[in-house]
């Protein structure tokens, strides 16, 4: 009887073990999921403020309104290079409005000039900002918890 009694609490304390482990294990890959959940949302949302800002010429009332807002993380989570290639795509995508604004001509009159909303729209709701930004979570190696 003496002899069992040590192996049911070496089996007890093997189990109790193993099961905060699995647990913390659990806790880790949650907090994994939900910082690339943040990373994701912040890179997209500063993609459609600089695109904002600029496809209105950095306008005082699109100042005012991001100035308002409240979206986002306010700890910093994108890197300086983050904002490097959305400032770079960003331009890319104001001066791909600025060329369809100036081949306006050709619309049907009251349709002519600048057309960002349905841009950004479109570019937030497709999969390649999604994508780039996984990559760019990728190549920051941030270590998450």
């Amino acid at each position: 009887m003496r002899t069992f009694k040590p192996f049911i609490s070496y089996f007890i304390l093997t189990t109790l073990l193993m099961v905060l482990s699995c647990e913390s294990t659990r806790r880790t890959h949650s907090l994994k999921t939900q910082y690339k959940q943040i990373y994701l949302d912040q890179f997209k949302l500063t993609y459609f403020r600089q695109l904002l800002k600029k496809s209105y010429n950095n306008s005082n009332a699109v100042q005012e309104i991001i100035q308002n807002d409240n979206s986002g993380f306010t700890e910093p989570i994108l890197t300086e290079e983050d904002y490097k290639v959305i400032d770079s795509l960003t331009t890319i995508d104001n001066q791909h409005l600025v060329a369809d604004s100036t081949d306006g001509h050709r619309r049907a009159e009251g349709a002519q000039g600048k057309r960002p909303l349905g841009f950004i729209m479109n570019k937030l709701s497709g999969k390649w900002l999604d994508s780039l930004a996984k990559q760019r979570l990728k190549l920051n190696r941030i270590s998450t918890y």
